[in-house]
C-alpha cells in the first residue's frame, strides 16, 4: 500500500526545489524527441535524485514555469509518471510524489528476488560484449559515487545495474518489471538518505561486481546464486528501514480522503 505524507502548504518547496529543475533545451530534446519524454526524464530524475520528496505535491503550472514549456506535456508526463507508481493522487489535493510503506517496500524486494536470480542466470548464458561493457560500466559508476558518497548517483548506477542484467537476459518485460520496482526502493531509500552510508554502497558494490564476473565467466548457477545472495544482503542490510516502528506516522489515501477540504 502506498501512503502519503503531504505539505499542502505550497510556499514550503515550490521555490526551494522547482528553482534546481533545469530549463528543457535543445540538447535535452536531442536526447528525448519530445517534450513530453523530456519533461517526463526531467521529473523522474528529480524524484529519484531526491530533489522532489515522497510527499511533495507537484503542480502542474509551477513545473510547466520551471521548464519552461506548456503544460500538456507536463500533464502528459506525470500521467505516465503516476501509472509507474512514482506519484498519485489524494482525493481532491492534486497529485504527490509518493511516499511508499515499509510494509510495500518489502513486497518490492520480495518480488525482484523471485525474478532477478532468473536474469542473472540468463544473461550468463546470453549476455553480448557491448551489454557487458555497459553492466561493467554501471559497476564503476557506483564505485565512483560510493567514495564521493555521492547516495543518489550510486543508487541509479544500482538501477543501470540491474536494468544492463535484464537487458542482458533478454526477456525486456521482466527487465522492465525489475526496473520499476528498483525505482520504487530507491524512492523510498532517498528518504533514509542518512542511513545509507559509504560501507552500504561499497558492500553492494562488491556484490554487484561478483554477479559481473559470473555473467562473464558464462556460469549461470553462479550468476543466479550470487543474485539472491545480493538481494537477500542488501534486504539485510535495509532491514532498519523496513520496519514497522513509525507506521501511525503517515496518513493512507482513506484517511484522507476523509479530511475536510481546507
Amino acid at each position: 500500500m502506498i501512503v502519503y505524507e503531504p505539505c499542502f502548504d505550497l510556499t514550503c518547496y515550490q521555490f526551494s526545489v522547482y528553482t534546481m529543475l533545469t530549463p528543457i533545451d535543445q540538447l535535452t530534446l536531442e536526447k528525448a524527441p519530445t517534450f513530453r519524454e523530456a519533461a517526463y526524464h526531467a521529473i523522474k530524475q528529480a524524484i529519484l535524485d531526491g530533489l522532489l520528496e515522497p510527499g511533495q505535491p507537484l503542480v502542474e503550472e509551477r513545473l510547466a514555469e520551471m521548464l519552461q514549456i506548456s503544460r500538456t506535456p507536463v500533464r502528459e508526463a506525470l500521467a505516465i509518471l503516476e501509472h509507474e507508481g512514482l506519484i498519485a493522487p489524494v482525493y481532491r489535493r492534486g497529485l504527490f510524489v509518493c511516499k511508499l510503506t515499509r510494509e510495500h517496500v518489502i513486497e518490492l524486494f520480495t518480488a525482484n528476488e523471485a525474478v532477478e536470480p532468473f536474469l542473472a542466470r540468463r544473461a550468463a548464458h546470453y549476455a553480448s560484449p557491448e551489454q557487458l561493457a555497459a553492466i561493467e560500466s554501471a559497476i564503476r559508476d557506483g564505485e565512483a559515487c560510493a567514495e564521493r558518497n555521492d547516495i543518489a548517483g550510486f543508487l541509479r548506477a544500482g538501477r543501470l545495474f540491474h536494468a544492463g542484467v535484464g537487458r542482458a537476459a533478454g526477456n525486456l518485460t521482466l527487465a522492465r518489471f525489475v526496473e520499476r520496482n528498483e525505482e520504487r526502493v530507491d524512492l523510498f531509500l532517498m528518504g533514509y538518505r542518512k542511513a545509507v552510508d559509504v560501507e552500504m554502497m561499497r558492500t553492494s558494490n562488491r556484490e554487484h561486481r561478483a554477479i559481473y564476473r559470473a555473467i562473464v565467466q558464462r556460469d549461470p548457477d553462479a550468476a543466479a546464486r550470487l543474485s539472491i545472495y545480493h538481494l537477500q544482503s542488501v534486504r539485510e542490510r535495509f532491514a532498519a528501514l523496513v520496519g514497522d516502528d513509525d507506521q501511525d506516522t503517515v496518513l493512507s489515501l482513506n484517511e484522507q480522503a476523509k479530511e475536510p477540504i481546507a
